[in-house]
């Protein structure tokens, strides 16, 4: 422990010597970490939307005010076709509702209309998202007109609906992506940062030679390497807790389960990614290099098969599989255990024990690839 203590403590003197590491250390997980928690959100919401009345009734109207609410920003009534187009065209505008001139007469009489939905297509995931909206808005009003038409000619309107259906939602009930994105952030975070770090830490020592003062001495390669990791276990526990401060105060995100079922399944989960550093730089030379390999190697398949964005049971095939053999989406589904469904421990433990085998196999290869020697 002599030797370990020795490496971590000059490490530790090489990370205050050169700032820049101190800057990648603090300031980039705390700066990417705000960046995406801002910029990432699958909400539909507030959707510029305008409308077109040929008919200018109390019934359009009421139609008209059934569209304003959390999910379209009303924009104002627009004054011809032409100049929806213009403004769909700019982006200034996402939806517009059109309403023919003989909209309720054609009810009063009882009949049936039609109104015009046009919705910018730019982002099908968006567009179709508002066609949802949209469809269950007018949906809505149709129950409301049909009671209406009931009760008019002296109907129990109860009967025109035998089955109804009361819907709940578990874990986030008010249905914010923020409320699973920004948590899941975390592992973003803590997947990129230790390993870059590491990486850097053994590839600096090649590119300025003195790597060749460890090839030279007695100490053990696990001594080495578990020296040099040290530090920045240290360095990723102060990130860790300024994220989850930054998740409750900046975002107001509250965690559900106690910090305690978070905490096992964190710190072994930066093991692994300090190991996925050795491993990169038993393969690289430079400090660029190792930067490259281990955002390539890090960053692109935790957006792709950790959950994150995309949920993993709607991956196909090879991406599937991918995904199961990548740790971050077993922290993923501890990370959501915890902020939105108060997962006891126990149930957490598969996770956890899937991990720890990550960490023993990624390091065990890290001090197998790591040589004293070059070549």
């Amino acid at each position: 422990m002599r030797k370990v203590l020795a490496i971590t403590a000059k490490e530790v003197r090489e990370i205050w010597r050169v700032r820049l590491f101190l800057v990648l250390a603090f300031f980039v997980p705390f700066t990417m970490f705000i960046v995406f928690g801002y910029g990432i959100s699958l909400d539909v919401e507030h959707m510029p939307f305008a409308y077109l009345d040929d008919d200018h009734s109390q019934l359009s109207a009421r139609l008209v005010e059934k569209f304003k609410g959390r999910y379209f920003e009303l924009q104002g009534e627009l004054s011809d076709p032409g100049e929806a187009d213009r403004l769909l065209s700019r982006g200034a505008l996402r939806a517009v509702l059109v309403i023919p001139s003989e909209f309720s007469r054609n009810i009063y009489r009882g009949g049936d209309t039609e109104v015009q939905f046009l919705i910018d297509g730019g982002y099908p995931y968006r567009a179709l998202t508002v066609k949802g909206y949209a469809q269950a808005i007018i949906a809505d009003f149709n129950r409301e007109l049909v009671t209406e038409r009931l009760e008019r000619a002296g109907l129990d309107p109860r009967p025109g609906r035998p089955i109804r259906v009361e819907t709940r939602y578990f874990f986030n009930e008010s249905l914010r992506s923020s409320y699973a994105l920004i948590p899941g952030l975390i592992a973003l975070v803590l997947l990129m940062n230790p390993a870059v770090l590491t990486a850097l830490a053994i590839t600096r020592e090649k590119e300025f030679g003195t790597i060749y003062n460890i090839y030279s001495s007695q100490i053990k390669r696990w001594e080495f390497l578990t020296g040099k990791i040290i530090p920045y276990l240290v360095i990723s526990a102060i990130n860790f807790l300024v994220i989850l401060l930054t998740v409750r105060l900046l975002f107001e995100i509250p965690m559900k389960g106690p910090l305690a079922n978070l905490i096992p399944g964190a710190f072994i989960y930066v093991l692994i990614n300090v190991s996925i550093g050795l491993l990169v730089s038993s393969v690289t030379r430079t400090m660029v290099s190792a930067q490259i390999v281990t955002i390539i190697v890090t960053v692109i398949p935790a957006f792709l098969y950790s959950g994150l964005l995309i949920p993993v049971a709607n991956l196909e095939g090879g991406a599937k599989v991918m995904a199961h053999l990548y740790p971050t989406m077993h922290f993923m589904k501890i990370i959501h255990g915890v902020y939105l469904k108060d997962l006891p421990l126990p149930d957490l433990l598969p996770q956890v024990l899937l991990l720890v085998l990550y960490f023993c196999l990624l390091f065990s290869v890290g001090i197998m690839a790591f040589r004293k020697r070059e070549g």
